[in-house]
């Protein structure tokens, strides 16, 4: 017994050391030599909406944009360092709104020690910033201060801490129990105090809980988000003063709901991904699976069950190995996304991850995809993962959008995802904050990553 814990140890802190110097040679790339950066012979889409800027150019100095615009444009500093971008494209990082970051991948397990290997995988797809939405505390909290402080390589880390749930939670890992107003006071003091991003307020709440921890989180200038399930983008909890859903509803809304949404200014978070991979949908083909994004960065256990349990299966056998055939409508739920808009209601892109089929990183960019095949256009999609992301966490002066003054997240693909959102995924270089990352160091190496087991129990629903 004591062998095996000393090889875990081993592994884990040769495995430390290795992701730590990763991270330290990424905070390098931001303070080595005083020189600006220029991106040239690109084309820029930055996230407000607009049409791409052709023949652009981006100068980044230390952590933020400096200049950018037509090359005829923008000077570049002399003694600049270049990259040509040789025509293609360059976007804000992206955000993903709704993941967590100790999901086993079989969506219920509990995976702690593979955090380093989410963050690699979402920093690879181009995702330069999440929020994580249910977590263990005080986990969560020590890993969004070590990104910050660059002890740990990742995305920029927004976060909910734990889930609170009614008296009998159904994730009691990563939960506080609430079965009384009496406790709420000091649940949301300690929560403000740790300042948690949001406050996540889940099914086993009843209404009048949910209204007692939305006004009492309201007086520590902290906002509420909620995931009651099938009672997601409910009129009814839409004027209990949350700020807004998890997840988009699983179903069609009518008119009158949206209007209520409207008026209680509560944004939502789309999470289509996770319901697409929780009908079946997503495995009529399984060649997905051998997309760089996740065969890159996903253990080859993994995959290999992924393989074996849906090889084969038709549409209907699909559908019939689903527990949420009879609760999801995933085309009732994109007919939402135009009418949304239409109605000027904020929302960001999330996805949930990890559940089987959707991926921490590439799941974002299955969301993307889904929300044009919702009406989006593409140029309307990329802006739910940057623009409108910063938006709902209020860090629209910091990040989202390609301009001056901003931190400088970014990621240049070969191709014109604003005509093919598909091109997302045609990776060529990612920048988080002025640092270009180094995307080779951040694919799993399965020779000698240890590939830990989660650890949970029954399946949970979704919604």
């Amino acid at each position: 017994m004591q062998s095996e814990r000393s090889s875990v140890l081993n592994f884990t802190v040769n495995e430390f050391c290795r992701y730590l110097g990763v991270a330290l040679l990424a905070l390098a790339a931001n303070f080595s030599g005083a020189n600006p950066l220029a991106i040239t012979n690109i084309r820029i889409i930055d996230g407000n909406g607009g049409a791409p800027v052709e023949h652009g150019t981006v100068v980044v100095e230390g952590r933020r944009i400096v200049a950018i615009g037509a090359s005829s444009d923008v000077h570049v500093p002399a003694g600049s360092r270049r990259i040509d971008g040789k025509g293609g494209s360059v976007f804000p990082g992206l955000a993903d709104m709704h993941v967590h970051l100790l999901g086993g991948t079989d969506g219920v397990g509990l995976d702690i020690l593979g955090y380093q290997k989410y963050l690699n995988a979402l920093l690879y797809a181009g995702v330069t910033t999440v929020m994580d939405t249910g977590n263990v505390e005080p986990f969560v909290l020590q890993l969004r201060a070590a990104v910050r402080s660059g002890l740990v390589l990742g995305p920029r880390i927004y976060c909910v801490g734990p889930i609170l749930d009614g008296a009998d939670p159904v994730w009691p890992a990563l939960s506080m129990a609430i079965s009384s107003k009496d406790q709420v006071p000091r649940i949301v003091e300690s929560l403000a105090g740790e300042k948690v991003d949001f406050i996540k307020l889940y099914v086993g709440l009843s209404d009048q809980l949910i209204h007692s921890i939305s006004a009492e989180a309201k007086k520590h200038n902290v906002r509420t988000i909620i995931d009651q399930w099938r009672r997601n983008g409910s009129a009814d909890i839409a004027q209990e003063g949350i700020a807004g859903f998890a997840h988009f509803p699983s179903r069609r809304i009518s008119d009158e709901t949206i209007a209520t949404i409207k008026a209680h200014n509560v944004f939502m978070i789309s999470t289509l991904a996770v319901q697409e991979a929780s009908l079946g949908r997503r495995f009529a083909d399984l060649s997905f699976l051998d997309n760089p994004l996740i065969a890159d960065t996903t253990p080859k256990r993994a995959l290999d069950g992924l393989r074996k349990r849906y090889a084969g299966l038709t549409a209907e056998q699909l559908a019939a190995k689903s527990d949420y055939t009879m609760h999801v409508d995933l085309k009732g739920a994109e007919s939402n996304v135009p009418r949304l808009r239409d109605a000027g209601i904020l929302f960001a892109a999330g996805t949930d991850a990890v559940y089987p089929g959707d991926f921490q990183g590439e799941g974002l960019h299955r969301e993307l995809e889904l929300l044009v095949e919702s009406g989006l256009t593409p140029l309307q999609a990329i802006t739910t993962a940057t623009k409108n992301a910063a938006a709902i966490v209020n860090a629209s002066n910091e990040w989202g959008t390609l301009e001056v003054g901003k931190l400088a997240n970014l990621v240049i693909v070969d191709g014109n995802p604003d005509q093919r959102i598909s091109d997302t995924r045609r990776i060529v270089s990612v920048m988080k904050e002025g640092a270009v990352i180094d995307r080779t160091a951040l694919r799993l190496d399965h020779s000698h990553i240890p590939d830990y087991q989660e650890t949970g129990s029954s399946m949970a629903p979704v919604w």
